[in-house]
């Protein structure tokens, strides 16, 4: 199973890496899915129940994912202001700082929870409502 994990990484650093020389934005979610499935496979062929990693490959996903547009879109020489292009790294480093906090935060919970039902699953959706509300408010400005 790892050799077919790391063959699949490899095919997906290569479709990112032509999603990134050829500028073709719409290749790029390709290769982090692609990414996201092997890391679904291993969790699910290795009986994974609480991965500690998850916020970690999650951060990268992100970092990943924002990094690779930013430097398609760097190619349309569009002159900002001076500083921009270390604003918008300080706030790709901050979100993931956050990403992955929050992350470890409901890997805690989830650790600590070890009662079932209908309660505790009430709480988690309005916990992952929550948090798309705020990916949501934070990406609108």
């Amino acid at each position: 199973m790892r050799s077919l994990g790391l063959r699949g990484a490899a095919v997906a650093i290569l479709i990112l890496v032509v999603s990134l020389v050829r500028g073709w934005p719409r290749l790029l979610p390709v290769s982090l899915c692609v990414l996201g499935a092997i890391y679904a496979t291993h969790l699910r062929v290795d009986h994974v129940t609480l991965d500690l990693r998850a916020p970690a490959f999650a951060a990268g996903l992100f970092v990943t994912a924002e990094l690779g547009y930013w430097s398609i879109e760097e190619r349309e020489h569009f002159q900002g202001e001076p500083g921009d292009g270390l604003r918008h790294l300080a706030v790709v480093a901050l979100l993931a700082a956050a990403g992955l906090l929050a992350g470890a935060a409901v890997l805690a919970l989830a650790d600590v929870a070890s009662a079932r039902g209908v309660a505790l699953d009430v709480v988690g959706a309005a916990a992952a409502a929550a948090a798309l509300l705020t990916v949501a408010l934070v990406g609108r400005r």
